[in-house]
C-alpha cells in the first residue's frame, strides 16, 4: 500500500460507511487486501450471554458463520478483548501461545482444516458486559501478520471506530442519516464543520452551546475564533498539517480557564464528498470515563498474566477446569497452576469467593 494515496483512500471509504453502513463488507475487503489476510469481520461479543452479533463480514463461508455464533460462547479470545485497550490490535501469534489456540475447542470447531493461521481483532467499543472488535485472519499461506500488518491495523482503527460512533452500527440506538449534517446533527457530542479559513459551515446543536460558553473557542462572524493560548496552537496545526495528516486525523486534550478538559479529533474530509467542498471535521467531548470491565479491573489490580486473564474469564463463568483446559486447548495441570496464582493474587481461596470479589470490582452504576 502506498502511504499517502492507497491509505488516504482507504480512510476515506472507512468514513463513507458512516453515511451508509452497507459499505462496510465491501470496505472490510478492502481492508483485508490492504492487510494481507483471507476474512475479515465486525462482530459485538457479550461473553455473559454467551452471544454474540454479528455486524458485517467479508468472505466469510455461510457454514463458518453458523459454526462460529453456535460457538461463540467458547471463544477463548474473548476475555482479552474485554481487558485490552480499545484500538490496539491483538494478535493470535504473539498475544496468544498459537499453539494452544489452535488446540481449542473453539479453533477445531470452527476453522480447523480451512487453511486459516493468524487472527489480528481490536476491540473498539466496549461496555462492562460486552466488547465491540473488527478483526482479519489470514491463511496458511501468509503465516503470521508482520509489524507492518498489525500497524496498518493500528492506524485504522481509530477512523474505524469514530465511523462506527457516528452511524450507531454497533451500539444499541443507530443513526439513520442520509449524509453526514444529519448524522453530526444527532450526535450528543459537539460537532463542527469548518473551511480552511476557519468559517463555519456546520454546527450541532451541542456545538452551539460549546460556542457559547466561549471557553476554549467561540463564535464570531460566522468563524471558529479561538479563546485560549491551547485553541490557538490547536487552529494553528489545521492550517499547517500536510496533506497525510489531514487525512489520517489528529487528536489533542485541550485544557480550558476552568480546568476542564475536552478531547478534540479533528479530520479533513475531502473524501466524504459532499457539497460542503474541502472542510474538516472537528468532535469536541469531555474525555471518557475509563471504562474497566470486572475482568479488565482484575487485570489491572492484580497484575494478571495473559495465561491467568484467559483462565479466569472461564472461571467466571463457572466453568470447571477440564472444561476450561478443553476450551483453551492446554492441559489442565497448566489450568490449574495459572488458577492458583490467581488465587494467590487476589488472596481468594474458593471459587465462589473468587467471583465474588472480581465481579465486586466494577460498578453497578457503570452498567
Amino acid at each position: 500500500m502506498k502511504p499517502d494515496e492507497a491509505f488516504s483512500d482507504l480512510i476515506g471509504r472507512i468514513y463513507d460507511c458512516a453515511l451508509d453502513t452497507s459499505l462496510w463488507s465491501e470496505v472490510l475487503g478492502e481492508i483485508t487486501q490492504a492487510i494481507g489476510g483471507k476474512m475479515a469481520d465486525m462482530i459485538v461479543s457479550h461473553p455473559l450471554e454467551r452471544t454474540q452479533r454479528i455486524a458485517a463480514l467479508y468472505n466469510w463461508p455461510d457454514e463458518l458463520v453458523a459454526l462460529a455464533q453456535a460457538n461463540a460462547h467458547i471463544n477463548p479470545g474473548v476475555p482479552l478483548g474485554l481487558t485490552a485497550p480499545l484500538c490496539e490490535p491483538l494478535c493470535s501469534t504473539r498475544d496468544l501461545d498459537i499453539k494452544a489456540f489452535h488446540s481449542s475447542r473453539y479453533w477445531t470447531s470452527c476453522y480447523a482444516g480451512r487453511g486459516l493461521y493468524d487472527y489480528i481483532v481490536v476491540p473498539i467499543q466496549r461496555t462492562v458486559t460486552s466488547v465491540a472488535t473488527w478483526g482479519v485472519i489470514g491463511d496458511e499461506a501468509k503465516g503470521p501478520y508482520g509489524d507492518e500488518d498489525i500497524e496498518l491495523a493500528r492506524l485504522l482503527s481509530p477512523h474505524i471506530k469514530r465511523s462506527v460512533d457516528i452511524s450507531g452500527l454497533l451500539g444499541l440506538e443507530r443513526v439513520e442519516a442520509g449524509t453526514l449534517r444529519a448524522a453530526l446533527e444527532a450526535l450528543a457530542s459537539a460537532a463542527l464543520i469548518i473551511g480552511p479559513n476557519g468559517t463555519i459551515l456546520f454546527c450541532n446543536q451541542a456545538a452551539e452551546a460549546e460556542l457559547a460558553h466561549a471557553r476554549v473557542f467561540r463564535e464570531h462572524d460566522h468563524r471558529l475564533i479561538p479563546v485560549t493560548s491551547e485553541g490557538r496552537r490547536f487552529m494553528a496545526s489545521l492550517a499547517s498539517a500536510p496533506d497525510r495528516a489531514r487525512q489520517k486525523g489528529l487528536d489533542a486534550n485541550l485544557t480550558d480557564a476552568t480546568g476542564r478538559t475536552l478531547h478534540v479529533t479533528w479530520v479533513a474530509l475531502e473524501q466524504v464528498g459532499e457539497e460542503i467542498g474541502s472542510p474538516v471535521l472537528i468532535l469536541l467531548r469531555e474525555p471518557e470515563t475509563a471504562l474497566e470491565t470486572p475482568l479488565s479491573a482484575a487485570v489491572s489490580l492484580y497484575h494478571l498474566t495473559t495465561g491467568e486473564t484467559q483462565v479466569l474469564g472461564q472461571v467466571l463463568h463457572g466453568r470447571t477446569l477440564a472444561e476450561t483446559a478443553e476450551i483453551l486447548g492446554v492441559a489442565r495441570s497448566t489450568v490449574k497452576t495459572h488458577l492458583d496464582a490467581v488465587y494467590r493474587k487476589t488472596q481468594t481461596n474458593r471459587q465462589a469467593e473468587l467471583v465474588s470479589r472480581i465481579m465486586n470490582l466494577a460498578s453497578p452504576l457503570r452498567r
